[in-house]
């Protein structure tokens, strides 16, 4: 735990006036990519619903305002009661089979949260996942989910990508 930290610090410490674009950690049935705009999490299709619950409960305690935005064709009536589970209704629309609704998650409601890690584990009992989550985030928000989850086995820094990488 202690050694991923400070190699990570290490590489911010060496980073210089460069700045840092995506950060990559996780293990073999986790990854995060993390940007200050955006989180994509890939879980395995191996992974178990208390490691989807300790990686989705550690970026919701860094930063509570990240959000997913999540679609489902629904009759009218279960917008609803999506929006009971906390889910924030942004649109819908009239389509083929029902209406098509547009969802914020927001991570600041423990409900939709808990929902929306329900909602993962019974994905990957078909497939790995990949879903993508907002946020304004910094580098010392993602040094601290580095930090917070650490703690798990085998969890490692993958890779730093500085933005003159990119040219």
């Amino acid at each position: 735990m202690i050694l991923v930290t400070a190699m990570f610090r290490d590489d911010f410490s060496n980073a210089g006036e460069r700045d840092i674009n995506l950060v990559d950690m996780g293990r073999d049935d986790v990854t995060l990519s993390c940007t200050p705009g955006k989180i994509v999490l890939w879980f395995g299709r191996l992974a178990k619903e208390d490691l989807v619950r300790k990686v989705v409960s550690v970026i919701s305690k860094v930063d509570s305002s990240v959000q997913h935005e999540h679609e489902v064709v629904c009759d009218f009536e279960s917008i609803s009661k999506y929006e009971s589970l906390g889910y924030v209704l942004t649109s819908y629309a009239k389509t083929r089979g029902g209406y098509r609704a547009i969802f914020n998650i927001p991570f600041s409601k423990k409900n939709a949260l808990d929902h929306f890690i329900r909602l993962i584990t019974e994905e990957l009992r078909r497939s790995d996942i990949k879903k993508t989550l907002h946020w304004n985030g910094s580098i010392e928000r993602i040094e601290l989910i580095l930090d917070e989850l650490s703690s798990l086995e085998n969890w490692e820094l993958k890779k730093i990508e500085y933005r003159d990488d990119e040219k």
